[in-house]
């Protein structure tokens, strides 16, 4: 039932479900922690029977922040509720799992867009409700995409064909010999053309039905399908999910855009790539001007077609914008790829 905190619902929770774990009898080592936020649970809690964007109109069209924020309030009435005056969680700790739904909540809300263009490029039929407008890109297999949040600490390297990766290693054994590297981190979400042996896997065309722990696993692992898979040029967006933005850290998402285009667009020959962040507030940066800074390596060729690193920074309106917008940018680009792949 909930959304919306419900203290019945709330007070019939197994222990185990709770979105506050009690660590008062069970410290952290060299910590003050009496109380965490369950980040899974939370999740699970507050979206039991729907994603954003594939709902009723009264959420999909809701602030997106506001969706956003729902995870933290649910889970502190519920903290007040159990703990009364003895429950505090510290602000370093909100702002991290704040961060961390934002990511999640927002690649299932491109995940199930996701899902609803491939239903359509393998069947022809386009599913009616809620109502999107219908690609006008002709259906085919082919133009299947995958949608896959990435875990901390992944070199998205490893999604690469062999041979694109022993290219990538080879540059990098040229640099190591001159005690030099090249660090790939990853962006927080890539979307990718879904591999030829990997087409007919309903799991691609299934939309989540929610954000309980199996549909949250899902997402999470996603990724290890297609691993070793990718072609260089299908790679198609890389997403930074950053939901405040502040100036000192405005240089991480150009790093990660920068060395995936230097490696897929220079040395792999891989059309543009496109990387963007995803913010709900860029209040006291720069980042409107800082995210015009054009691609180094295309700058470093002088090439005609010289872009931005980072494509958008995007601000989502609510979920039926993100949809709209993300299914918008699949109808131009895939269009580009074969219906005989």
């Amino acid at each position: 039932m909930p959304f919306t905190f419900s203290q019945v619902a709330t007070q019939a929770l197994a222990t185990e479900d709770l979105c506050i774990t009690d660590l008062r009898d069970a410290p952290i080592r060299n910590r003050s922690t009496k109380f965490r936020l369950a980040q899974q649970n939370m999740l699970a809690y507050t979206f039991p029977s729907f994603v954003p964007g594939f709902a009723e109109a009264g959420v999909n069209g809701m602030p997106y922040g506001q969706i956003i924020d729902r995870p933290i309030e649910n889970a502190k009435k519920e903290g007040q509720l159990l703990y009364g005056v003895d429950f505090s969680v510290s602000p370093a700790a909100v702002a991290k799992v704040a961060g961390d739904i934002f990511e999640i909540i927002s690649s299932a809300v491109l995940w199930n867009a996701a899902a609803r263009w491939n239903f359509y490029m393998r069947t022809g039929s386009w599913v009616s409700a809620p109502r999107y407008a219908k690609p006008n890109t002709q259906p085919a297999p082919s133009r299947q995409v995958a949608v896959l949040n990435l875990p901390r600490d992944y070199d998205w390297v490893q999604l690469l064909v062999p041979e694109a990766r022993d290219k990538i290693e080879e540059i990098r054994a040229g640099l190591g010999g001159k005690e030099l590297g090249l660090p790939t981190s990853t962006p927080d979400l890539a979307v990718v053309v879904v591999p030829e042996e990997l087409r007919e896997l309903d799991l691609w065309a299934d939309g989540l039905p929610d954000l309980k722990h199996p549909s949250q696993a899902e997402l999470r692992h996603a990724h290890k399908l297609v691993e070793g898979r990718v072609e260089p040029g299908e790679i198609i967006l890389a997403v930074a999910f950053k939901k405040s933005l502040r100036s000192d850290r405005l240089y991480q998402p150009l790093y990660e855009a920068n060395v995936m285009q230097l490696l897929l667009e220079g040395r792999l020959g891989a059309p543009r790539v496109e990387f963007e962040v995803h913010t709900l507030s860029l209040e006291g940066t720069d980042a409107l001007n800082t995210y015009t800074a054009a691609s180094l390596y295309a700058v470093a060729e002088d090439r005609p077609d010289i872009h931005r690193a980072v494509r958008e920074l995007y601000i989502p309106e609510t979920a039926t914008h993100l949809v709209k917008r993300f299914l918008g940018f699949l109808n131009e680009r895939m269009s580009l790829v074969s219906t005989l792949g």
